[in-house]
């Protein structure tokens, strides 16, 4: 495929571009994409390079002295229904530092470069690279950090995540350990509050071992004076010392250091499951003779009997009903005679059952279906 991705900066000029797209390129890579399949378009190439039917996401950047650039590009990509982040210095002066068109879009406060990851989060998230769905699970040991836990529950969900946690999240009457395990299964990091008796509870020690078996990111935030958790594969140490604390709770500074880690390791995490699902699908479509072929934008193409072709979406977590959308959108963007039918590709191990007969049934209304990676080579025989 030649159509490219396209980040689109108009505007004014911004100190903390360079660094923006130096983050954005790390993911761009972490996600197993190239670089190439990337084009930057600002308004020295924009009536060039500009394609309206690709994928874009704009980043406007704000004026301090009220001096709006570019407005014609601007409307061009509105009038297009190209998705525009406003980007200001200070959200407290968003009116006059930026156009009266851009007003009713909420914006975007780029002020240190804490606030990088966070962004580099929505331009992946806008080009679709990244699933919308923000979720983290919190693991903890109650009796040792449960303060600690529920303040970075509620700081988290400011920040745009839903957050597990199990004192908050778990409605009364629900099975307990299927409701738990099935949260982390559709999880994007487990932030684990890493205390000196956190393996002693054996809560505490399956979940570690479901994120590890997995392959979910785990951002380990360490207690002071202890040590890291090496029985966590993918993890990101953070350690705490005394002043990062303040009365027992953790100090502002240091909620906004988690908040961007988590944003840095997010990416990384749904990179390194999918490709696991990548991986399985294509050694069992080996062992039956299926020739499968990853393409360029992370699905994979595979030729029935007749000859003609499916197209294979790997996803993470359970499949939701904007997952079916983006792979409706992929699959337009696709389409030729060739193909037959497009798949959401997922694995089901600790979703739970409920969750999987729904899935079952939309499958018999939707022009997406959906196959579980467990079983695959029994499908692959049939088709």
């Amino acid at each position: 495929m030649t159509t490219k991705y396209q980040i689109i900066k108009i505007g004014d000029d911004n100190s903390f571009y360079k660094n923006v797209l130096g983050v954005f390129y790390l993911h761009i890579t972490e996600l197993g994409l190239s670089k190439d399949s990337i084009i930057e378009i600002d308004e020295s190439n924009f009536l060039k390079e500009y394609k309206r039917n690709a994928p874009a996401f704009c980043l406007y950047f704000g004026s301090n002295s009220g001096s709006f650039k570019n407005l014609d590009l601007l409307n061009t990509l509105i009038n297009d229904a190209i998705l525009i982040l406003p980007i200001v210095s200070d959200l407290q002066k968003f009116n006059a530092q930026i156009p009266e068109v851009l007003k009713n879009v909420n914006g975007f406060e780029l002020g240190n470069n804490n606030d990088v990851e966070k962004l580099v989060s929505c331009m992946l998230e806008g080009l679709s690279l990244l699933r919308l769905s923000r979720r983290l699970f919190i693991s903890y040991k109650r009796d040792e950090s449960s303060t600690v836990a529920i303040q970075l529950f509620e700081q988290l969900e400011k920040n745009g995540f839903d957050v597990f946690l199990d004192t908050h999240s778990i409605r009364p009457g629900e099975p307990f350990q299927e409701e738990l395990w099935h949260r982390m299964a559709d999880t994007d990091v487990v932030v684990l509050l890493n205390t000196p008796g956190f393996l002693n509870s054996n809560w505490t020690t399956q979940e570690l071992a479901k994120a590890n078996s997995m392959s979910i990111g785990i951002l380990q935030v360490i207690w002071p004076s202890h040590k890291l958790e090496r029985d966590a594969e993918l993890s990101v140490p953070l350690q705490l010392s005394d002043s990062d604390f303040n009365d027992k709770l953790l100090t502002s500074s240091t909620i906004s250091n988690i908040v961007s880690q988590v944003e840095s390791l997010r990416a990384r995490s749904l990179a390194s499951r999918q490709d696991n699902i990548i991986t399985e699908f294509i050694s069992s479509a080996n062992k039956v003779g299926k020739k499968a072929d990853l393409q360029s934008e992370k699905f994979i193409t595979i030729k029935r009997s007749d000859g003609k072709e499916l197209v294979i979406i790997p996803t993470v977590g359970v499949p939701q009903a904007f997952t079916y959308h983006q792979s409706e959108e992929l699959r337009n963007r696709i389409k030729s005679k060739s193909i037959a039918e497009a798949y959401l590709l997922f694995d089901h191990r600790n979703i739970r059952e409920k969750w999987i007969k729904y899935l079952d049934w939309l499958d018999n209304y939707l022009p997406i279906k959906t196959i579980k990676i467990v079983g695959v080579e029994k499908w692959l025989k049939t088709i």
